[in-house]
């Protein structure tokens, strides 16, 4: 299997005589075996991540997605618009490594994170609302908002912090409203000048409410608490609302 030699290349300096790279792993699968379905944990894969190029030129660039993510969405009812979110925003993070990346004068790492993540939230709102993009319609919005509300996190000091919940969402609807609001149907964006208007929307980030609503998605905030809910219930019961 791949598990021993993924061990020795993240902890290779963690082992010694007493705790060997054998025992790690003999842990791990113990500790998977005893989780509801096992392997087949929903969130053991509940993640979406886009990997650059690395500098050996060895591996490709790619979009990576869990099988827990899209099990999650079908449990909210988002077979459509989970999944399309997904995509959309990690292609985002491939055009920020085309750009050179993101960087945050506020502090360290977590910052980037966030903005990395709610800069990815926005290109693709834009993208999926546009009319010569994912062409979306209003409906389907304002679930691509509730998705990405329901991907957020409030662990705001973790360096895997992306976003707060509502932070995620109201991303969405600024970069979708940008789309509703061009001029022309044929009308895109710079993506220089996309930065530079996220740049100013995001210098108040912090101090967004839930009242960031788009214009056609009134009812997206109280669908949007009953996702928050369902996973914090998933959570507390070890995840059997996912299956």
């Amino acid at each position: 299997g791949k598990l021993v030699p993924t061990l020795k290349l993240l902890f290779r300096n963690n082992y010694d005589s007493e705790y060997t790279v054998y025992d790690h792993a003999t842990d791990i699968q113990e500790l998977i075996n005893r989780l509801p379905g096992g392997y087949n944990f929903p969130l053991l894969t509940f993640n979406a991540f886009a990997t650059d190029e690395m500098d050996d030129k060895v591996e490709d660039s790619s979009i990576i997605i869990g099988d827990g993510y899209f099990q999650f969405q079908q449990a909210l009812g988002m077979d459509s618009e989970g999944p399309e979110y997904a995509h959309a925003h990690e292609f985002s993070h491939h055009l920020q490594f085309l750009l050179g990346g993101v960087s945050d004068s506020k502090s360290g790492i977590v910052q980037v994170a966030k903005k990395s993540e709610l800069l990815a939230d926005a290109f693709s709102a834009y993208f999926l609302a546009h009319d010569q993009g994912g062409n979306m319609a209003s409906e389907e919005i304002s679930n691509v908002h509730s998705v990405a509300f329901s991907v957020g996190d409030c662990v705001k000091n973790n360096e895997g912090h992306h976003g707060t919940p509502i932070q995620r969402k109201c991303a969405t609807v600024w970069g979708a409203e940008l789309a509703d609001n061009s001029e022309d149907d044929m009308d895109k964006i710079d993506v220089f000048e996309f930065q530079d208007r996220f740049e100013q929307w995001y210098e108040s980030v912090d101090d967004l409410n839930d009242s960031c609503q788009h214009v056609h998605s009134a009812a997206a905030t109280s669908r949007s608490y009953r996702i928050l809910f369902l996973q914090v219930i998933a959570f507390l019961v070890g995840g059997s609302v996912l299956l």
